[in-house]
C-alpha cells in the first residue's frame, strides 16, 4: 500500500498500472490511457500522508486498512480505505477496496477495527 501511495504522489502511472490485479476493472482499460490518467493524479491532488491502521494476509490474499491525507485545490479529500490485495506471479496486486470519505469517519477513526470500518462504510453509502 505504501508503494502505491508513493506512486500516486509521484505520478508513477506505469508503476500503478503494473500493481493492479488481473481482476481489477482498470486492468482491462487501454494501458496507455490508464498510465496517463494515473500519472496525472499528482497534478490534481496533493498527497500529505498515509497511516496504516490494520493489515492481514492469509495465503495469497491480504487486506490493508489505511487513511490517506489528500487535498485537491486546498480542499480536504482525505479518505480511509480497506484495500484487498492478491498475490499474482509472486507479487502483491491491488484488487479493489471499500472507501469512506474522511468527513464521514467520525472521531478517533484510527481506533476503528476492520469490522467497525465495514459497518461505517455500509452506513456511509446509504
Amino acid at each position: 500500500m505504501r508503494s502505491r501511495y508513493v506512486g500516486f504522489a509521484l505520478g508513477l502511472g506505469a508503476y500503478l498500472a503494473g500493481t493492479l490485479a488481473s481482476t481489477h476493472p482498470d486492468s482491462k482499460a487501454p494501458r496507455d490511457a490508464l498510465v496517463r490518467q494515473l500519472s496525472r493524479q499528482k497534478d490534481t491532488f496533493k498527497f500529505l500522508g498515509l497511516t496504516i491502521w490494520y493489515t492481514s494476509d492469509e495465503g495469497d490474499t491480504g487486506e490493508v486498512l489505511f487513511h490517506a491525507r489528500v487535498f485537491e485545490h486546498g480542499k480536504d479529500r482525505s479518505f480511509a480505505e480497506l484495500s484487498t490485495f492478491v498475490r499474482e506471479e509472486g507479487a502483491w496486486r491491488y484488487a479493489g477496496g471499500v472507501l469512506v470519505p474522511g468527513a464521514k469517519l467520525g472521531k478517533s477513526p484510527e481506533k476503528l477495527t476492520r469490522d467497525a470500518f465495514l459497518a461505517l462504510a455500509t452506513r456511509a453509502l446509504n
